[in-house]
């Protein structure tokens, strides 16, 4: 239901749960890099997709060494292996979705775009992966504006967190005066825009902008430190919902209440903050 401007939903109660488990399977491609703690990156992704009764295709883009305390190290996968990963796929089976996470330089940047380009894929969800949630840069700071000129037009919708989002349309996004603010000048790039306000202070507030309205999905803040992976949880999960037919409206008020129930669902996983649980 609609509120003054907000949206609400329950995953139990909405008409649209029926797509969640249907007789047509869904194929998401996730494109992104791998977490070996398995709390994000393409582990988060595998589980959600797989959560909400989907099939994940994956292309690794680059190989970390990590833990909850930290990242260590990143290898990257040559652009050629990552385009080679994406094409035999795309060959065999065409998929109804794609989220796309991490892409640490310029040549995997210009890879994925091609291909993209190539297959004429849909429903493109474009989470623009910059630190990992120890603070360490995944991706390289010379490569964020090819980022903005070669992906965001070819997107259907962008997920940037508040931080990223301030990297990407320039500015303080620290209220949801700024994330409107953003995402107006985000959406002159092209994709629809979520951002999201996990990290806004007070009660949590995800903001869609369709290019015509402001969609507010609020939620009252869960207390726990078990929120590695709720970002790549999110784009997935939307991903997933985009593909199962649902419109952006809803799709994005879906994924909102999945990922906080996957951090409802989190668990210790180490020494440092906990992984959540997308298996509801």
């Amino acid at each position: 239901m609609k509120l003054m401007g907000s949206v609400l939903y329950n995953l139990d109660d909405i008409s649209a749960k029926g797509k969640i488990h249907n007789n047509s399977m869904k194929y998401i491609l996730t494109i992104a890099g791998s977490d070996s703690c398995g709390g994000a990156g393409i582990q988060a992704d595998i589980k959600a997709i797989t959560g909400l009764g989907c099939h994940a295709l994956t292309a690794i883009t680059a190989v970390t060494a990590q833990n909850s305390r930290g990242v260590s190290g990143i290898h990257e996968i040559p652009s050629e292996f990552i385009a080679m990963q994406i094409e035999t796929v795309a060959r065999d089976i065409l998929p109804d979705a794609v989220k796309i996470g991490m892409l640490s330089s310029a040549p995997v940047i210009e890879t994925v775009a091609g291909i993209i380009k190539t297959h004429g894929l849909k429903n493109i969800v474009l989470d623009p992966v910059m630190k990992a949630s120890t603070g360490r840069d995944l991706i390289q700071a010379s490569s964020i504006s090819l980022l903005k000129e070669m992906l965001l037009p070819l997107a259907d919708v962008i997920t940037p967190n508040l931080d990223e989002a301030e990297i990407l349309a320039g500015g303080r996004v620290k209220t949801p005066a700024d994330m409107e603010r953003a995402a107006l000048e985000l959406k002159k790039m092209g994709p629809l825009v979520v951002i999201t306000g996990g990290h806004l202070a007070g009660n949590c507030m995800d903001l869609l902008y369709d290019g015509r309205d402001f969609h507010r999905f609020h939620g009252e803040r869960i207390v726990t430190e078990t929120t590695h992976g709720t970002g790549c949880v999110f784009s997935s999960s939307l991903a997933c919902f985009l593909a199962m037919g649902n419109n952006i409206v809803d799709a994005t008020g879906l994924a909102h209440e999945f990922t906080r129930r996957a951090i409802e669902n989190g668990y210790s996983c180490g020494k440092g903050p906990g992984t959540v649980s997308p298996f509801n």
